[in-house]
């Protein structure tokens, strides 16, 4: 199940955003959008102070048993858009300086928001109450 969220700014105060967006259903480890292969997540990621860049897209694993994996990027100055690609059972919670908290599941696309000149922050846990291991990849997407 691919799960997504849309955001799209006129200027680096992110003055507007619009909606989901979609797309195909991939694995963990599988082609982006791109066709690139995504960047497998490098261990220890569980703390904010060690989160993993997305460049552009990570690969990984989480358990219910309260593991989390911590991600992070900053918009390109010249980007216009944006967008935030992932699949697996996770639940994606993104983090920007001076914003919501958006949260992201596969059932639940957000409006992310657009703000250059900061780090976002994502935080990845999975949606399941065992402690099976539960793949993951999330992507971003500028244009």
């Amino acid at each position: 199940m691919l799960g997504g969220a849309s955001s799209s700014g006129a200027s680096s105060s992110g003055a507007s955003s619009s909606g989901a967006s979609s797309g195909t259903s991939g694995a963990a480890g599988s082609s982006g959008a791109n066709g690139n292969n995504c960047e497998s997540e490098v261990e220890p990621n569980d703390k904010k102070g060690e989160a993993n860049v997305l460049r552009p897209a990570r690969c990984g694993s989480v358990s219910g048993d309260d593991e989390k994996d911590f991600l992070t990027f900053r918009l390109k100055p010249d980007t216009k858009t944006m967008s935030i690609n992932f699949t697996g059972r996770v639940r994606l919670r993104v983090d920007v300086k001076g914003r919501d908290t958006v949260e992201l599941t596969p059932e639940s696309a957000g409006i992310v928001p657009f703000v250059t000149g900061e780090d976002y922050m994502i935080e990845v846990t999975s949606l399941t109450d065992s402690d099976a291991e539960v793949k993951w990849r999330v992507e971003v997407v500028e244009k």
